[in-house]
C-alpha cells in the first residue's frame, strides 16, 4: 500500500514551563494543536511552578491530552525546566529522541517542530537546535536565530538581531547558544551534558546550557525555518532590583564557568565595573537601598549563594511625587526599555498633557528597526559599537537641553543611569493614574564626574578579589571529538 514505507518521525517531548501565565499558556497550547507533525510522535508535558491563577485547571479542562507535573513551589525557569527534563529522562512518558523546551508566552508556527527535527537529523553531532525567534509586536523583524558570545565584553551577541525578515537566509546557523524560549535538545546529548545550572533560577540559564553543549563537542544551531514568536529580553523585561540582581550574579557565574586567561580577566572586570558604576550612581542619587540591593548580586556570588532572590525590595512610598502640570515642559527625551506598545502609550500621554511637546527618542542601534514607524520629532541613536559612544550620546543630550527624560511604565529606576545628570527631571508613566511619577530631579552635573571616579576606583579595588573568587566556579570540561560522542550515544 502506498505510504507504508514512510520513515517514522523521531519521537519528541514538548516541555512547557509555566508560572501564573494562564492566558499565554492557553494560546500556546492552541497553537501546538496545529503542529505539522505526526500526532502520535510527540507528547506534551506541562511543568507548573505552583501557579495560583488557575493555569493547571484551565489546561486540564481544555487540553486533557497534556501531561502535567506540578511543583510545590516556584522553582524559576531553570528549576521548572529541569524538573521536567528529569521526569522525561526517566522514561515515564516514553523513550524520546528529542525534548523541545518552550516558554509559556511563546507562539509556534505549525512547521516549527518539523523544521527543528529536520535540521537536527542532518547531523548526529547537533546536540541543541533553536528556532528563528520573531517579534510578535513587529512580526517582520527577526529577534535572533541563535546567539554568539562576546567573551571579552561579557555580552550576548544575537545572530541577525532585529533585522527585517528575508528569504535570503541560510537554512541554519552554527551558534554558541540558542534562546530557551524555543530550543530542542537531543536526549542522548542531554544525558552527557547534563541539565541546566539551577543556581541561576532565571536569566542566563539557556545561554549557559548552550555553551555547555558547545564545550562538550556538540554543535548548537539555529534553524531558520522553525518560526516561533517571542519578545526578546530587552522588549519584555520589567525593571526591578531582582532582575538586575539575577543579571549581574548569573552573568558572573556563566563567564566564570566558561572562560579562562585573558577572556576571564576582561569579562569579569567588565561585569564588576558596570555593576560598581551603577551602584555609585544610585548612591549619589539618594537611592542607597537600591544600590545595596544591587550590590548583593556581587556579595552573593562571593559567598556562593544562589537560587531565588529573597531580599526585601520594597521602595519608599512616593505616591505624591507626580508631575501634576506637564504642560510647563516642552522638550522631552523618551527612553524605551520595554515593548513598542508601551512606548507609544507614553508618547500619547505626553502629547495629551503637553500640547506643544517636542519629543526625541533615544534608542540603541540594534533596536532602531523596531521604532522605524514611530512618529517623533527627533531620534538619537546610541551606536554602542563605536568608540566612546556613551560619552558622545551623553554630550549630545546635554547640549540639546531637554527638560524631562521619560520611560514607559516600570522602567524609570533602571533606565536613566547617567542621563539624569543631563536633564531637569526624570520620570515614568504611571499607567493606572495616567500621570508621570517623578523619579528624581536632574541637572546635578557635578555628580557625574564624581560618580564616574567612584565607580572606577571601586571597580579596581573589588575586581582582583572577584577574579580570584571566579576561579572557584571554573567548569573543567574535556571537549571530545563528535565521532566519539555519537558512538557513545549509540552504545
Amino acid at each position: 500500500m502506498e505510504g507504508t514505507n514512510r520513515p517514522v518521525s523521531p519521537y519528541v517531548a514538548i516541555l512547557v514551563n509555566n508560572w501564573n501565565r494562564k492566558d499565554d499558556l492557553l494560546k500556546l497550547f492552541t497553537a501546538l494543536q496545529k503542529l505539522d507533525y505526526d500526532r502520535d510522535r510527540y507528547k506534551i508535558l506541562l511543568v507548573d511552578n505552583a501557579s495560583t491563577d488557575g493555569s493547571v485547571e484551565a489546561v486540564r479542562e481544555r487540553f486533557p491530552e497534556v501531561a502535567i507535573l506540578q511543583n510545590t513551589e516556584n522553582l524559576g525557569s531553570t528549576g521548572g525546566f529541569n524538573s521536567g527534563l528529569r521526569y522525561l529522562l526517566q522514561g515515564t512518558l516514553g523513550d524520546f529522541d528529542y525534548i523541545w523546551l518552550l516558554d509559556n508566552d511563546a507562539l509556534a508556527e505549525p512547521a516549527a517542530l518539523k523544521e527543528l527535527v529536520k535540521v537536527a537529523e542532518t547531523d548526529p553531532c547537533i546536540g541543541l537546535v533553536g528556532s528563528r525567534i520573531m517579534n510578535p509586536d513587529a512580526p517582520d523583524n527577526i529577534v535572533e536565530i541563535g546567539v554568539h558570545m562576546g567573551w571579552q565584553h561579557a555580552t550576548v551577541v544575537p545572530n541577525l538581531r532585529n533585522i527585517p525578515d528575508s528569504a535570503e537566509l541560510d537554512d541554519y546557523y552554527d551558534v554558541v547558544a540558542v534562546a530557551g524560549c524555543s530550543s530542542m535538545a537531543r536526549v542522548s546529548a542531554i544525558r552527557r551534558v547534563g541539565l541546566m545550572d539551577e543556581r541561576c533560577f532565571v536569566y542566563w540559564d539557556d545561554m549557559e546550557w548552550g555553551i555547555s553543549f558547545t564545550r562538550h563537542g556538540y554543535r548548537v544551531v539555529g534553524a531558520t525555518w522553525s518560526v516561533v514568536y517571542h519578545r526578546s529580553f530587552s522588549e519584555r523585561r520589567v525593571w526591578s532590583p531582582a532582575n538586575v540582581y539575577y543579571e549581574t550574579r548569573n552573568r558572573l557565574l556563566v563567564f566564570s564557568k566558561h572562560t579562562s586567561g585573558l577572556d576571564r580577566v576582561l569579562s569579569v572586570f567588565r561585569i564588576v565595573r558596570t555593576a560598581m558604576k551603577k551602584n555609585c550612581a544610585l548612591w549619589l542619587s539618594g537611592k542607597g537601598k537600591l544600590a545595596k540591593l544591587q550590590m548583593m548580586s556581587i556579595v552573593d556570588f562571593v559567598r556562593n549563594k544562589w537560587g531565588r532572590y529573597t531580599y526585601d525590595n520594597s521602595l519608599p512610598n512616593r505616591d505624591n511625587d507626580y508631575i501634576e502640570d506637564l504642560s510647563q515642559y516642552k522638550r522631552f527625551i523618551v527612553i524605551p526599555p520595554g515593548d513598542v506598545s508601551s512606548f507609544e502609550k507614553t508618547l500619547e500621554e505626553i502629547r495629551r498633557q503637553s500640547k506643544d511637546a517636542y519629543i526625541c527618542l533615544l534608542v540603541t542601534i540594534n533596536r532602531l528597526n523596531l521604532f522605524s514607524d514611530v512618529k517623533v520629532d527627533e531620534k538619537i541613536v546610541l551606536d554602542f559599537t563605536q568608540k566612546n559612544a556613551y560619552l558622545k550620546t551623553f554630550l549630545t543630550i546635554l547640549w540639546k537641553k531637554f527638560d524631562v527624560a521619560v520611560v514607559p511604565p516600570h522602567g524609570a529606576l533602571g533606565a536613566f543611569n547617567h542621563i539624569s545628570y543631563a536633564v531637569k527631571k526624570t520620570c515614568a508613566l504611571d499607567e493606572e493614574k495616567n500621570l508621570f511619577r517623578l523619579d528624581q530631579e536632574g541637572g546635578m552635573l557635578w555628580k557625574l564626574p564624581l560618580s564616574v571616579m567612584m565607580g572606577e576606583l571601586s571597580s579596581w579595588l573589588v575586581f582582583p578579589f572577584i577574579l580570584l573568587v571566579s576561579l572557584r566556579y571554573t567548569s573543567r570540561i574535556t571537549r571530545k571529538p563528535c565521532s566519539s560522542l555519537v558512538s557513545a550515544s549509540k552504545g
